[in-house]
C-alpha cells in the first residue's frame, strides 16, 4: 500500500459550512484532522483547499470511484482537482 500526500481543490455547490460538516463526518476524516493528517481551509465561499497526508493510494482510488461516495457528495461538491504533493529539497 503506497502512501501519498494529496492536495485537493474542492469546488463547492452548497456552502463551505455544509461541505465542512460533510467532510468531517465522512469515515475517519475528523480523526485525521485531529491528528494533523488533514489540513483544510476556506479559499472563498465556493472553494476549499484540503491537504491529506499519508493517504493510502488504493483507498483513495476506491473512495473516488465509489457510487455511494458520489451520491453522498452530490449536493455539496461540484468537482475536485487532485494533486500529489512532493516535498521540495534544496539542491545538493
Amino acid at each position: 500500500m503506497a502512501k501519498i500526500d494529496l492536495a485537493a481543490v474542492v469546488h463547492i455547490k452548497s456552502s463551505y459550512e455544509s461541505w465542512e460538516k460533510l467532510m468531517l463526518s465522512h469515515e475517519d476524516n475528523q480523526d485525521r484532522v485531529d491528528a494533523g493528517k488533514i489540513l483544510y481551509g476556506k479559499a472563498n465561499d465556493n472553494t476549499a483547499i484540503l491537504l491529506n497526508f499519508g493517504m493510502d493510494e488504493e483507498e483513495m482510488a476506491a473512495r473516488a470511484g465509489n457510487p455511494e461516495f458520489a451520491e453522498l457528495i452530490k449536493n455539496d461538491v461540484e468537482s475536485h482537482e487532485f494533486y500529489i504533493l512532493q516535498e521540495m529539497r534544496p539542491p545538493s
